[in-house]
């Protein structure tokens, strides 16, 4: 019996079982959220030419002459939203977003000489970019994949310079002509993403968007007041990434 007890007391202690690994925590996407992105945006303008006289000129355009103008710029703004998830795994949401844009784009015209024959260059510039877009994903763990779809608005700046003195109803004879241009536009966007539930009550996401403009008249007014109309066609493609505070938590 001693020699038993001694025997015994020579084995090793018993190691504590090893504590099963946690769960991952679930993730609900239910709630509203707001949040800030950043990116860069693709811009394409075509700007036909009217087939009318060019501010009072005696020249009249070809129709359908096309200048093709393709810019690039950053982007920045915020968003907000609110989404519901059902069937476990589903998500639908609302969503708009703003973003402040530097969309630059020039080209010259290819159909007329300007002042003492030099070039006709024309200026697009976006300034901003704005959407109201309804989305739907598919969850999983952490992640949500979606597409989103709705309306969007554009704003844009035109401007020509060294556009020449046709006759003497535009502008003073021997100066160069500087018409400009302003508009806002309503048009559609698609797109999709993908977004991280990374902390509680924060996500981080990528997101890929196309924006359709369609052909619009632009009328350009020179210092004098005398105008003329342009048909634009724009569209754009914008990347972004950003971060979203969702209110509530995430995790439960």
């Amino acid at each position: 019996m001693l020699s038993g007890t001694a025997f015994a007391a020579d084995l090793p202690a018993r190691m504590p079982a090893r504590a099963p690994l946690a769960a991952s925590a679930p993730v609900s996407w239910t709630g509203c959220d707001v949040g800030a992105h950043a990116g860069a945006g693709w811009g394409r303008s075509g700007v036909s030419d009217p087939n009318v006289a060019l501010f009072g000129a005696s020249i009249t355009p070809t129709s359908g002459d096309t200048i093709g103008i393709d810019g690039a710029g950053a982007v920045v703004g915020a968003q907000i939203g609110c989404d519901y998830q059902f069937a476990n795994n589903w998500v639908i949401g609302l969503a708009g977003d703003f973003s402040w844009a530097n969309i630059d784009a020039s080209e010259i015209d290819p159909f007329f000489n300007g002042k003492s024959g030099g070039p006709i260059p024309l200026h697009a510039k976006t300034d901003s970019l704005a959407a109201a877009v309804g989305r739907v994903g598919y969850a999983w763990d952490h992640y949500l994949l979606y597409a989103k779809g709705g309306a969007a608005w554009v704003h844009n700046k035109y401007s020509f310079d060294n556009l020449a003195n046709f006759d003497s109803g535009f502008c003073a004879i021997g100066v160069g002509c500087f018409p400009t241009a302003t508009e806002t536009r309503l048009g559609w966007t698609a797109g999709a993403g993908f977004e991280w539930a990374f902390a509680n009550s924060w996500s981080a996401f990528a997101e890929f968007d196309y924006y359709g403009f369609g052909n619009r008249s632009v009328t350009f007014t020179s210092q004098i007041g005398t105008s003329a109309s342009y048909n634009v066609k724009q569209s754009f493609e914008v990347a972004k990434i950003g971060i979203n505070y969702r209110f509530g938590t995430l995790f439960h």
